[in-house]
């Protein structure tokens, strides 16, 4: 989601922060703190928190989504402020996988949280929803098995989703004005195959000047060495059309686990324009240039512990907002 702030307030460059606030440092949290990363500090900031053992599902509009097993909050780290969304349906054995705010509650009080959950029982993924104010989470009905990411844009939740019928990739449209019934799938544009084969593919979906952009970060291990590749396209959702992006101008993508977005970069030096920020869970923390086509790796801090499973790094971007 594109960042887009009122009352003068200036964007803040985004943090990075383990998916599982358990470590910090490289060792156990037992302080309860969330480990935060600046990129144009270079340090980390640790910062109390009241929810022990969360796992980060999302970050949108300055707020972490968060799980514990069966509790779902909205928390903004910096002022401490936390929302209780509805309770995880202990009925359908769900993990939640993924998250996305339609705009910032501090701002809007008629926001909307799309979430991924896998069903254990069904082996596959299945979307919900749950609005300001909800006591339960809606189940949006379909076949897809597979959510690459989701966003909100233009009243609609758009989603990059694998169907069960063959590994096709598309992009889905449900429109949301009519929160009393089922929100309406609408199939948008199918992605182009990857060339390269046995590769390990990530989709984003997020929003750029107005626009729905969806990127795809491609990773194929050949012996030792990564082969690595990134395409961005601008989707026309009304002519169901994409066109290749191949300059982002003053602007920079943040894609990563739980969380992309978009910056403009002209009042945040520290950032690379006409980039793409990248942080997956194969553990790889990347800059690509648009304008040359290059990858160079981003110098970061032992996060969590290298003599575990390493935490997937989510983007987070500050906010003061109340």
């Amino acid at each position: 989601m594109v960042r887009r702030r009122s009352g003068g307030q200036r964007p803040q460059i985004p943090w990075l922060v383990p998916e599982h606030h358990l470590l910090i440092n490289g060792r156990h949290n037992d302080q309860n703190t969330y480990n935060f990363f600046s990129l144009s500090e270079g340090r980390v900031y640790d910062i109390p928190s009241r929810a022990p053992g969360i796992l980060i599902v999302g970050s949108s509009h300055g707020w972490l989504i968060t799980t514990n097993e069966v509790s779902v909050q909205l928390l903004n780290p910096i002022t401490g402020v936390q929302i209780d969304l509805p309770s995880i349906p202990t009925n359908r054995n769900l993990e939640a996988i993924r998250a996305v705010l339609s705009c910032d509650p501090s701002r809007c009080g008629d926001y909307s949280v799309g979430f991924v959950f896998y069903c254990r029982s069904m082996e596959k993924e299945l979307l919900f929803l749950a609005s300001a104010g909800d006591d339960k989470w809606k189940m949006i009905p379909g076949n897809q098995y597979h959510y690459d990411d989701i966003a909100f844009h233009n009243g609609k939740l758009y989603a990059v989703s694998r169907f069960e019928e063959d590994d096709e990739v598309i992009v889905v449209a449900f429109d949301l004005i009519t929160l009393d019934s089922t929100p309406t799938r609408t199939p948008v544009v199918a992605l182009p195959f990857s060339i390269w084969d046995f590769t390990f593919d990530m989709h984003f979906v997020c929003t750029y000047f107005g626009d729905l952009l969806i990127a795809r970060a491609t990773i194929t291990n050949e012996l030792v060495d990564y082969n690595k590749k990134l395409e961005v396209w601008k989707v026309d959702t009304e002519k169901g059309a994409m066109v290749a992006l191949n300059n982002l101008g003053k602007y920079a993508l943040f894609l990563g686990t739980g969380s992309s977005f978009c910056l403009d970069t002209c009042s945040l030096p520290d950032l690379k324009s006409n980039s793409i920020y990248l942080s997956n869970e194969l553990g790889n923390n990347l800059v690509y240039s648009l304008e040359d086509e290059s990858f160079t790796s981003l110098s970061l801090p032992s996060l969590s512990s290298p003599k575990l499973e390493r935490s997937p790094l989510v983007w987070f971007t500050p906010s003061i907002a109340c």
